[in-house]
């Protein structure tokens, strides 16, 4: 697995060399939008409708509602400016907590952290006096311009490190309204854990497979086998104000005309047999139907 980050872990005077690689993927199948009368995919365009136009992406800059129809305009440099100033590639440990005490509310996503160098022995230290102290340590890590608060877990032979949410991005319960109630009786209570005993096991998750996942394989694997598929036509070279989106297989489709023109002025009689013998034996244009199991590994992926 190639590791997306590299850096170190940062306690007192202490730094381990690591790597951080991705511990989740999201796997909820996306859909294209298409045109619905000739199945071709639809560009998407970033449009000004006071301007009446689309724009590039030079034409464009960053704002911040304050309120309707009214933004502070910000640029590159001063959101650059207030970016982290913390030390990117840089976990610092700055507590060491129970993990009980952190509401699971707060968990947000999930990397791998593993060593890095020649040595793993100060990575392989801190791993088992976690483990035994029965701690995880709440750090503080620079990604993507910004300075999130982790947790430091070990997780196997490795460390997870699980980004958390601020404490003011979570909603107050208080917020919520209640509504008046008795308390459950002593024959409630005791149906009640009796169906809890009875549903109570052991977590495995490989036992609740993602259900609307495999439903959108299967009907897409219906649609395939019964041809009920649409396919993009060439459309050509499109250039509008929101930025040129070339067709690289309609240049290259071009370029083989344009050399055939060529060639057939030349030797005219030579070409017209050569293409004869060529129409016969030539495989059908066009990409192959996707495999089931392409299919599968696609909607796995997410695209």
């Amino acid at each position: 697995m190639r590791a997306i980050w590299s850096g170190e872990i940062s306690f007192a005077l202490v730094t381990i060399p690591t790597k951080l690689y991705s511990a989740t993927q999201d796997l909820t199948p996306k859909f294209h939008l298409i045109h619905k009368a000739c199945g071709t995919r639809v560009q998407m365009v970033r449009r000004c409708p006071k301007c009446e136009r689309d724009l590039a992406w030079d034409e464009i800059e960053k704002a911040f509602e304050v309120a309707r129809d009214e933004y502070a305009r910000l640029t590159k440099e001063e959101i650059a400016h207030a970016e982290s100033e913390e030390a990117k590639g840089v976990i610092e440990l700055v507590q060491f907590i129970d993990p009980s005490e952190v509401d699971l509310a707060f968990i947000d996503t999930s990397y791998w952290v593993g060593p890095a160098g020649r040595s793993s022995h100060s990575f392989m230290l801190l791993h088992e006096v976690l483990t035994k102290a029965g701690r995880v340590a709440l750090s503080k890590v620079a990604l993507r311009s910004r300075t999130r608060l982790a947790l430091l877990r070990p997780r196997g032979e490795l460390f997870s490190l699980d980004m958390i949410r601020f404490a003011d991005e979570l909603v107050d319960a208080n917020e919520l309204e209640m509504p008046a109630s008795k308390p459950p009786s002593e024959r409630e209570l005791k149906l009640a854990m009796t169906l809890v005993d009875q549903l109570t096991g052991k977590f495995d998750p490989e036992k609740h497979p993602d259900e609307y996942r495999a439903r959108i394989a299967a009907l897409v694997d219906e649609k395939v086998e019964h041809h009920e598929t649409a396919r993009s036509e060439a459309a050509g070279t499109s250039r509008h104000p929101g930025g040129n989106v070339i067709d690289l297989s309609e240049l290259l489709t071009r370029s083989l005309e344009a050399s055939g023109s060529s060639s057939r002025a030349t030797k005219a009689a030579h070409s017209s047999r050569t293409a004869k013998a060529q129409t016969a034996t030539a495989p059908p244009s066009g990409r192959g139907r996707e495999s089931r199991a392409a299919r599968t590994r696609t909607l796995k992926r997410g695209s």
